[in-house]
């Protein structure tokens, strides 16, 4: 519900939210315009700048200063500009055609009455959808609490995200300002704007006095000015009528004194207030700044609709979705990249061919009531490092709010790949939330990998069993290469007593989705149902895209992928990974990978800023074979992005592993690791697990662990 509250608004206000935030950024460049033209403003009273005019200007009636200090002066010439110094004439008055153009469109569409309903409606619309894209990135971030955590996703996800947290505040203010505005217009309300002071009855006869010595004008500070209306010449009973930021009311032209003043009520200076900020007159010479975050509305408006379209392309369909209320098996996905739906899929079509009411939906949308549910099943997959996927943040937060019958039981699937050191954790913690409420196991939790479709149906033939049901899962939908890439370069590295390396560059062919170092590229070799994932040397920047690959006896990709020759073509899908990533900062980088896993390692270093300590710790078997991307290597570590690469043989004159150069150098890496450095580690499980001691043993002295250093996002591995 909350998601479509947030999206048809902004599909339907799309082109309406467009104009009016464009007129709006053209209109936020006025004020500074105009306090250019008017220069800097001095210290003075009306008294003394109404003297000069009235001198300076012929047969003048009225004398007018904007919010940007811009004084315009009214008479017999018409519209002049007045030096705010010494009420000279600087020249003659005419708003400028492209801001009265704009303020009408932003005011009104050009359409009257009928204009200012619809920019109300606009800026309604914006209220909306700034507050329920507040309540859905909460969501999607697994929290209030972790709203301001970094964004994940693809590229329009993460601009979209990104984006409109950084520019709540500003959709906010223009969305309640524009709205109260509007109102206002409307005369839903009391604003009192009308409001005026009473003409007075009787005015002191007699000859007037210059206006630079009248005391009521020598009261009021040229800053406070608004309006200033001269008396005609020879009218006995016309007065000064003044307008300042305070109040309203007469002068009398022979005393000087107020014949009648009115403070600014509350409703007055409310209104007041609330045009200024919309306008960005309060903000003075920063007023442009509002306009450019205006302009972020149809950036956020152009990713909302192509983020609505592609949900709408992922979408699944499932068969005889049953609703909430009367549903007998509640199937509740976690999934990052929409794989685990392609089981939730298989599993809903078992279950709704035996006739069973089926009701399927994200994790992040399950905490609800269930009346007539006899099992909740849920399949999840896990992100990174034991963290939710994107389609079940928050569930854990908020499962107080799952409501089944006290006969229901559960059931969970994990999804996930044994390279991670926490295989399946959200899944584990899922069950065992699940099982903390009071909740009954239906069967126990089972963990599998994604890619292999058969356990999934052993599976499901036991659930079956269970439930009392004649499940047989059918053939799973997995997802297929999205992307095509040509064989432009192939380095090979190769030795008497080493396994084959390869590295492998591949050319994008037509559009391809962002990537960055250190995602993931998943590869269907010839005659494999499931694909296999390399680690990313590269980035969208470099306009190619390189991976690391070992020959491995017996592996269907790693000899498919050896044996690709230049020119050859390959289907592929990228996939994000970013919870191995460097962090932002300045805070020294520690990388540390053997064989293959140098790939996303060199593409960090490939991409490190001079300033940043960077060090590359890799292990090889035999010097002879050389190391993958040497000369990218080279190069980095002349100009300063790379600090040091530090390598290691197993086989040679004095073997050795990774971790024990990391141990020979613990008094150099402790200062790093004080300093606030981070770890990444990317390679073998066997590698991982001597690394992870070796860091214990260096951290000691500083009374920290690997596991501290984890949970401060410090420690990151890429395992395989």
């Amino acid at each position: 519900m909350l998601r479509r509250l947030h999206a048809w608004p902004g599909i339907l206000l799309a082109a309406l939210l467009l104009v009016l935030a464009g007129s709006g950024a053209l209109l936020s460049t006025q004020p500074l315009a105009e306090r250019v033209t008017a220069g800097a403003e001095p210290s003075r009273t009306v008294a003394q700048l109404a003297e000069q005019v009235s001198h300076s200007v012929p047969g003048v009636e009225r004398l007018e200063r904007h919010a940007s200090g811009l004084l315009i002066a009214y008479g017999e010439q018409g519209a002049l500009r007045v030096s705010a110094r010494d009420g000279a004439v600087l020249g003659s008055y005419e708003p400028p055609a492209i801001y009265r153009l704009a303020r009408d469109l932003h005011r009104s569409l050009l359409l009257g009455e009928t204009g200012h309903a619809l920019a109300g409606g606009g800026a309604l619309g914006m209220l909306l959808l700034g507050l329920s894209g507040l309540a859905l990135l909460a969501r999607r971030q697994g929290g209030w609490r972790k709203l301001a955590a970094p964004v994940r996703g693809g590229r329009a996800s993460r601009w979209h995200n990104q984006v409109g947290r950084a520019l709540l505040p500003v959709a906010l203010l223009l969305g309640l300002s524009g709205a109260y505005l509007s109102a206002e217009h409307f005369e839903w309300f009391a604003s009192d704007l009308e409001q005026q002071a009473a003409f007075p009855e009787q005015v002191t006869q007699g000859t007037p006095l210059p206006a630079g010595e009248l005391a009521a004008l020598q009261q009021v500070p040229l800053r406070q000015l608004r309006e200033l209306e001269f008396p005609l010449a020879g009218d006995t009973q016309a007065t000064y009528t003044l307008r300042t930021a305070n109040g309203d009311g007469y002068v009398d032209p022979v005393s000087g004194q107020w014949l009648g003043y009115t403070p600014h009520t509350p409703a007055q200076r409310l209104y007041e207030f609330i045009y200024g900020l919309h306008s960005g007159e309060l903000l003075g010479a920063a007023s442009p700044l509002l306009g450019v975050a205006a302009l972020g509305v149809p950036l956020l408006g152009v990713t909302g609709v192509l983020l609505f379209l592609r949900r709408r392309r992922q979408q699944p369909t499932f068969a005889s979705q049953a609703d909430p209320e009367s549903a007998e098996y509640v199937l509740l996905v976690g999934s990052e990249t929409q794989g685990t739906w392609a089981f939730a899929s298989a599993l809903q079509t078992a279950l709704a061919t035996t006739g069973a009411r089926v009701h399927s939906a994200a994790l992040k949308d399950g905490p609800r009531p269930f009346p007539a549910a006899r099992a909740l099943l849920v399949l999840t997959a896990t992100y990174g490092d034991g963290d939710a996927p994107q389609s079940a943040a928050g569930f854990l937060e908020r499962l107080d709010r799952l409501h089944l019958p006290a006969s229901a039981r559960f059931a969970v699937l994990g999804f996930g790949d044994r390279r991670f050191p926490r295989f399946c954790q959200y899944a584990v913690d899922v069950d065992a939330a699940l099982a903390g409420r009071g909740l009954q196991r239906l069967l126990p939790r089972r963990d599998i990998e994604a890619s292999q479709p058969e356990e999934f149906a052993a599976w499901t033939g036991e659930l079956g069993a269970a439930l009392g049901l004649p499940l047989v899962a059918g053939d799973v939908g997995l997802p297929r290469p999205e992307s095509r890439f040509r064989l432009v370069e192939r380095q090979l590295h190769a030795a008497p007593g080493d396994v084959p390396l390869a590295v492998l560059r591949f050319a994008p062919l037509g559009q391809v989705p962002h990537y960055q170092a250190g995602d993931l590229l998943a590869i269907y070799p010839p005659g494999a149902a499931t694909p296999r994932q390399y680690s990313i040397a590269s980035d969208s920047r470099d306009g190619l895209l390189d991976i690391c690959v070992r020959l491995r006896a017996g592996g269907l990709c790693s000899t498919y992928l050896h044996g690709l020759q230049l020119g050859d073509t390959l289907d592929a899908t990228l996939q994000p990974h970013r919870d191995f990533q460097p962090q932002p900062g300045d805070a020294p980088l520690i990388l540390i990978g053997a064989g293959s896993g140098i790939g996303p390692l060199a593409g960090f270093t490939r991409h490190n800023r001079p300033q940043r300590p960077l060090y590359l710790y890799w292990g090889g078997r035999v010097a002879q074979a050389g190391v993958p991307f040497q000369r990218d290597l080279d190069q980095a570590r002349a100009d300063g992005r790379l600090s040091d690469l530090r390598t290691v043989y197993s086989a040679g004159p004095q073997p050795g592993y990774v971790q024990d150069r990391l141990r020979a150098d613990a008094g150099e890496l402790r200062p790093l690791i004080a300093a606030g450095a981070q770890v990444l580690v990317c390679g073998g499980r066997d590698m991982a697990q001597g690394v992870r001691r070796a860091f214990d043993e260096l951290l000691g002295p500083l009374a920290l662990s690997v596991e501290q250093l984890r949970a401060g996002g410090r420690y990151r591995e890429d395992l395989f």
